[in-house]
């Protein structure tokens, strides 16, 4: 058996884990963790917030910001589709194509 991870660090009873029949060094999966957190911003099992809910407003207002999450631009979809808006119309506010907006609203419709 290795006294040593794929990395050189030294393997140690307390410092192992086997995983689908491979052994890992807890400084391999710490430093892992890092780097994954460092590339995206979060950890890998938080859980996200709610919509933004000014950025909604925004959009329903025609002032969008550069990026709507999906969520928020659902949210600023069925919100301007309330009022009567056309695919194209709602698209120009919200910075998406009349398609989305098409996907949105059969995506709702067929949920009710």
């Amino acid at each position: 058996m290795t006294t040593h991870c794929r990395h050189g660090h030294p393997y140690d009873q307390a410092n192992t884990y086997w995983w689908r029949g491979r052994r890992y060094c807890r400084a391999c999966t710490r430093a892992a963790s890092r780097a994954y957190r460092a590339r995206h911003g979060r950890t890998r099992w938080a859980r996200r917030s709610g919509p933004d809910w000014a950025a909604i407003e925004r959009a329903v207002m025609g002032d969008p910001p550069a990026r709507l999450t999906p969520r928020e631009r659902e949210a600023a979809v069925l919100r301007l589709r309330r009022r009567g808006l056309t695919a194209e119309a709602i698209a120009e506010r919200v910075l998406c194509t009349p398609r989305t907006v098409w996907r949105i609203a059969a995506r709702t419709r067929e949920a009710s």
